[in-house]
């Protein structure tokens, strides 16, 4: 059970995900622990971030290594780049013959970040079919695993509020991905937890570099103080606010008749 968060800024991407991984026998949980392979940093260029199955997220890390080694990140154009890793993903399923359509989809799905062709981009897997969709123009941002129907619509409503329905910074993108996964841990019924993790591609001294966010106390601080001055705001109002008396109705025309 995942929460998976990722966004494309104007300078990077940054990807977060919650650290619960949950044991189970055949459809039945039998317990849950921490894991910290969610968010995995390739080559100081590449994060992925994985929601499904362990064992498919271990071979599908195979190959991202495979690809960052082989420069497919750097050499191929991007709709070529994000097929590439379908292609190696699926290819190894199918020689283990592994089913491709199960009722609830091959289950395991995938946030990539790269730098391709000198442009920071974000790639999103379905953990239905895995095949790549790229997220540009209004479609900047993505929420997956078993905690997306709480993330996606809180995650609409950051984009809103915090970042004007356009691409943010990587700075402002931190604090918007920490707070959709913080609501949406504190609010699921089970199977998402802390701690969060976060990771940014962004440039650094020219060149594009991947890490995993270890401050991230500041920007829990950050939120915290958000959610107290709203709560703040909402209320002056209400206690400061005039009440005025409704307007009196006026008076029906005479007409002369009784």
């Amino acid at each position: 059970m995942t929460v998976l968060v990722g966004v494309r800024c104007t300078d990077g991407v940054v990807i977060g995900a919650d650290s619960i991984a949950t044991s189970t026998a055949g459809q039945f949980r039998v317990m849950q622990l921490q894991s910290n392979d969610k968010i995995r940093i390739f080559g100081q260029q590449v994060i992925c971030a994985t929601t499904g199955s362990v064992g498919l997220a271990q071979r599908l890390h195979l190959h991202v290594h495979q690809a960052t080694t082989g420069n497919v990140f750097k050499n191929l154009a991007l709709n070529e780049c994000a097929a590439n890793i379908s292609t190696r993903f699926l290819t190894d399923c199918d020689k283990t013959r592994m089913l491709r359509h199960p009722p609830n989809g091959l289950g395991c799905g995938a946030l990539i970040a790269a730098c391709i062709k000198g442009e920071p981009q974000l790639i999103e897997y379905d953990p239905v079919m895995f095949q790549p969709e790229v997220k540009e123009d209004n479609l900047f941002f993505v929420s997956m695993g078993s905690g997306q129907a709480l993330a996606d619509p809180f995650l609409a409503f950051v984009a809103r509020v915090l970042w004007g329905n356009t691409r943010p910074s990587v700075e402002r993108a931190k604090f918007g991905v920490y707070w959709a996964l913080d609501h949406t841990i504190k609010h699921a019924p089970g199977g998402v937890g802390g701690p969060i993790r976060l990771a940014e591609l962004r440039e650094i001294n020219g060149a594009w570099a991947a890490r995993e966010i270890e401050e991230t106390q500041e920007t829990a601080q950050y939120i915290t103080d958000l959610e107290t001055h709203i709560a703040d705001f909402a209320l002056k109002p209400l206690a400061t606010a005039q009440v005025e008396a409704p307007p009196v109705a006026p008076a029906p025309p005479n007409t002369g008749k009784s």
